[in-house]
């Protein structure tokens, strides 16, 4: 028989090897390096605009042409394009589409054939168009307006 006390058979079943937590606090720092990057990467390099400043310009967007009825029972029909900035979002306008194409028949429906032939009238229509486009934009960082300017690429009244 072996000369082995109860004691050396207790205390090698007791300390059984431990496993280092080393890699586990390497793996958890290199994610929170990573995360932290990340952020710090966005809040660097994007560009910040505050409200009211200006924004570069970026893509000009082609509405689909729009025939409405005037208050006056008169038609006009246009073509409107909108002049997005450079921190738009150019997928989120397309897909707001047809909001667009509603708020112009709804600001061009409200006018009477006389109101839009008066000097002014179309840059008044055109004013309203932007702040309701603007409107359906929103902003970009909560400050940039994404839509900068409408313009009219033809407009027939009838």
């Amino acid at each position: 028989m072996s000369n082995v006390t109860a004691e050396q058979i207790a205390a090698g079943a007791e300390a059984p090897p431990k496993k280092s937590k080393k890699k586990l606090f390497i793996i958890i720092g290199v994610v929170v390096l990573l995360i932290g990057g990340y952020e710090a990467k966005s809040i660097l390099l994007a560009p910040h605009y505050k409200a009211g400043q200006k924004v570069p310009d970026g893509k000009i967007v082609p509405l689909d042409q729009i025939t409405v009825n005037t208050t006056d029972n008169h038609y006009v029909q246009l073509n409107v394009s909108l002049q997005l900035t450079a921190v738009a979002n150019a997928s989120t306008i397309s897909a707001d589409l047809p909001r667009f194409d509603d708020a112009a028949i709804s600001v061009i429906g409200a006018e009477t054939s006389t109101q839009l032939l008066a000097p002014g009238g179309k840059d008044a229509a055109k004013a309203a168009m932007l702040e309701d486009f603007q409107k359906i934009a929103g902003t970009v960082d909560g400050a940039a307006q994404q839509i900068s300017a409408v313009y009219y690429t033809n407009i027939i009244i009838q």
